[in-house]
């Protein structure tokens, strides 16, 4: 009787260590939520880049198409129209370097840093040493 018990015993544990085996390949491997929020943000601002480039050369031809205009009054209003998109343009690429600039920060530990918050003023930044 011990043999057939044995065998059961083995039976039993090959079945059970197989069973995990083959849960633990079968699973799909999906990136941790904080990679898939930075491979978001990543695609997100290549859109962002590519509309800003979009956004430029329009902007652009907007002055061209100015400069080629013959009553003063309507020149004045495109030069007016193309400047106001120049700087949203312009804003909007300032937003971006922010934005990456902040992104490899994250990515490289950023954060996790001791911060100075002036209080009020004359405040010296507190001592990193220990007291």
């Amino acid at each position: 009787m011990k043999p057939a018990s044995l065998l059961l015993a083995v039976l039993f544990l090959s079945v059970g260590l197989g069973a995990q085996t083959s849960t633990q390949s079968t699973a799909p491997a999906t990136p941790a939520p904080r990679q898939q929020h930075m491979m978001a943000m990543q695609e997100h601002m290549q859109q962002m880049k590519a509309q800003m480039a979009k956004m430029q050369a329009n902007v652009d031809q907007m002055k061209a198409n100015a400069a080629n205009i013959k009553d003063p009054a309507v020149r004045q209003q495109a030069d007016l129209d193309a400047q106001m998109w120049q700087m949203m343009v312009d804003h909007m690429q300032g937003m971006q370097k922010m934005m990456a600039d902040h992104e490899g920060g994250m990515m490289h530990g950023g954060m996790h840093h001791p911060m100075h918050h002036p209080g009020a003023k004359g405040t010296p930044p507190p001592s990193t040493q220990p007291q």
